[in-house]
């Protein structure tokens, strides 16, 4: 695996982390507020999860692809 590849995917890790705790983090805080606001943040939070997924994809297909590219690139 290339450097560029491992690096790449611990930012994926990273940013999953990321993602993941602020969605639970606003979850946790839902017995607390019960208003408009808050189910506008859960619903935009919802969105943010459906990005982040798509991000997370299209980086799992970014390493394979750098992958794959240092696999039959010649050394230097």
């Amino acid at each position: 695996m290339g450097n560029e590849s491992a690096t790449l995917k611990r930012n994926l890790e990273d940013f999953k982390g990321y993602t993941g705790r602020f969605s639970q983090k606003i979850n946790n805080v839902g017995g607390i507020w019960q208003d408009d606001n808050y189910a506008s943040l859960r619903t935009q939070m919802g969105e943010l999860a459906k990005v982040s997924r798509s991000v997370q994809e299209s980086g799992a297909k970014a390493c394979k692809s750098v992958d794959a590219f240092f696999a039959i690139a010649p050394p230097n």
